[in-house]
């Protein structure tokens, strides 16, 4: 949709005006009630009549009311009536910058990024010190001409230096889902001076963008100035999740539920981890199930549950709870066969262990039979799952089962134009993994074939590096002995 180009300013703007409106309690008052009629009834110019009269009858020659009233029309998208208020706004002062803001927000909403640069600009050189019409300029810009965008910005902190530039600016970018952006600007900002809203928007962006540490960090700075909202609880306990920071997850966590009850599903989950983490698994199990009762359409709890009973040897629970949770996942990733045929390959090693060929081959075969039916459901995952197979085989010391699918991969992949980073990677390994079987096997020639091959496509790969490293002390050790 072309709107949200240029949206996000009135959005901004508006919820600014909202903000100014609400200390202003003479107006605000009347305000309300016809807001809450003109939302029910957006396409009817007569809603809140009455209502109106009176608001007109008060606030008629206060311009900053009669704004109020253009921003409320605008947030119903009637913009005939808001043009109208931010008229008679001007006509009691032709100086009021919000009343052009206004004007500037409405061609913003109509697609006009054009005309309603013209009527920030108009603010700007009448209210150099008002910030909102810098960012609605600036947001107008942001897609279409970023360095123009960045200039008032710029321009903005040089008029208004105490205004939170930075964070107004990830706020936007927040509120349309840009949270790539919008970490941009929050990382910008003086972590200090953010009100509660922003630092609550930073560390959910920094969490979404994967940057735990940041997360966190915020997330305790919340904590410590507004202690009663109970969301930076929730987020530092998710980061320290993340983070594997297990002991300190469980004192979040258990506060989060000592404030909201054991009653939310994913606030159990959370629990669940991080008890998970201090190997307190039956405990977390308990978390989990009773996560599962509340909310039966959450289907995370089944995988949680297969984790926990992996981590704790107990491979045929976690198989069971893990096919139920495949069983409910119509969107199943593949890092979730993967996780499966983790437990799979831990049965492997344990019947390797214990000497128990039988229970080897069955279980070796159940995580192939697993990976084959990823490949015949999503056919552009086969070199990722003959890699996966061959790795498995590989890693529990199965080298003669391992072989066939190395090969394989390097069949798949070896003539292959404009392997993407991966495919090198499953190549490169692909050709170490099978060099190494024949470096053990002592047929060192077949083994440099494949290494050579390696290193073009891998340089760092450690067994590669490893056989060059013996080659070159067997070469410099025979040089050696014929000299001397």
């Amino acid at each position: 949709m072309k709107a949200i180009k240029y949206l996000i300013s009135g959005a901004l703007a508006l919820s600014m005006s909202v903000a100014a409106n609400a200390q202003v309690e003479d107006y605000n008052a009347m305000l309300e009630p016809i807001v809450k009629e003109l939302k029910a009834n957006p396409n009817d110019n007569k809603a809140a009549k009455n209502l109106l009269k009176e608001y007109n009858k008060v606030f008629k020659k206060n311009p900053e009311a009669l704004v109020a009233l253009g921003n409320a029309y605008l947030t119903v998208k009637n913009y005939d009536m808001a043009n109208h208020y931010a008229d008679m706004a001007l006509a009691r002062n032709k100086n009021y910058g919000n009343a052009y803001i206004l004007k500037g927000d409405i061609q913003a909403m109509q697609d006009d990024g054009g005309g309603a640069a013209m009527w920030y600009r108009q603010s700007i050189e009448l209210d150099p010190k008002n910030p909102h019409a810098y960012m609605s300029y600036s947001n107008v810009y942001r897609k279409i001409d970023p360095e123009e965008s960045e200039r008032m910005l710029n321009e903005l902190k040089k008029n208004v230096p105490d205004f939170p530039v930075e964070a107004e600016a990830a706020h936007s970018f927040y509120n349309t889902g840009n949270y790539e952006k919008a970490l941009e600007y929050f990382l910008k900002s003086d972590i200090s001076k953010l009100q509660e809203a922003h630092l609550t928007e930073y560390s959910v962006t920094a969490t979404s963008q994967g940057n735990r540490e940041k997360a966190l960090e915020v997330a305790k700075v919340g904590m410590s100035k507004y202690p009663k909202n109970i969301s930076f609880v929730r987020l530092a306990l998710i980061n320290t999740i993340g983070l594997k920071q297990y002991e300190e997850a469980l004192g979040y966590a258990e506060k989060l539920i000592a404030e909201e009850g054991d009653s939310n599903s994913g606030d159990l989950c959370y629990y669940g981890q991080a008890l998970a983490g201090n190997k307190r698994y039956e405990e977390a199990i308990a978390k989990y199930e009773k996560a599962l009762s509340i909310d039966a359409t959450n289907i995370m709890p089944y995988k949680y549950i297969s984790d926990a009973y992996n981590d704790m040897g107990q491979e045929d629970k976690a198989l069971e709870y893990s096919a139920t949770y495949l069983d409910k996942n119509p969107n199943a990733k593949l890092s979730d066969y993967r996780d499966i045929a983790d437990i799979y390959l831990n049965k492997v090693k344990k019947a390797k262990e214990a000497k128990d060929s039988v229970a080897v081959e069955e279980s070796f075969g159940k995580l192939v039979e697993l990976y084959d039916q990823v490949i015949a459901k999503y056919p552009q995952a086969e070199v990722w799952g003959k890699y996966q197979e061959a790795n498995a085989a590989f890693t529990a010391e199965l080298d003669e089962k391992s072989l066939p699918y190395f090969n394989i991969v390097i069949k798949l992949l070896e003539n292959k134009e404009d392997r993407s980073d991966s495919e090198n990677f499953y190549l490169g390994t692909s050709y170490s993994r099978v060099g190494y079987y024949y470096w053990t096997k002592n047929d060192l020639e077949t083994a440099g074939q494949y290494f050579d091959k390696c290193v073009t496509v891998t340089p760092d790969d450690n067994i590669a590096k490893a056989w060059f490293q013996k080659k070159s002390e067997a070469e410099n050790g025979s040089d050696k002995s014929q000299n001397e």
